[in-house]
């Protein structure tokens, strides 16, 4: 068990944008909403589908410790004690991305740090582990 770089866990969430989030805005757009200027003009529509997407990802995390980008790259999100991570506090992680990803530099720290973690792994005590398959 190795820790993530900064690379895979770039390129692993580009994959799950694509894979998760992009369907999501989608959907909202053009099925719920009807068109892309009602969904740009929506209050509503765009923060539902950020919470949408941090609930499914809040799910896969907390089942299978990983999304299908991090599956892609062999990384798995633990404790640093080594235990799984619960729904809840999946969430609770998702949103301080978020915040880490606003201020651009939490997100940036593991270039840098020799723990590799970034902001919100800092708080919440959690890792980026790659673990190669066999």
């Amino acid at each position: 068990m190795i820790l993530a770089s900064f690379f895979d866990r770039f390129k692993s969430q580009v994959i799950d944008t694509f894979m998760i989030y992009t369907p999501i805005l989608y959907f909202l757009t053009y099925v719920v909403v009807g068109s892309a200027e009602g969904f740009r003009e929506s209050a509503w529509a765009p923060i539902f589908g950020v919470v949408l997407y941090g609930v499914i990802v809040s799910l896969l995390i907390s089942f299978k410790k990983q999304t299908p980008g991090k599956k892609a790259y062999d990384l798995y999100i633990i404790r640093d004690n080594g235990k799984a991570i619960n729904f809840a506090f999946a969430m609770l992680r998702f949103f301080l991305f978020l915040v880490s990803s606003f201020l651009i530099i939490g997100v940036l720290m593991p270039l840098w740090r020799n723990d590799r973690k970034a902001l919100h792994d800092l708080l919440l005590g959690t890792k980026v582990v790659k673990i190669p398959s066999v």
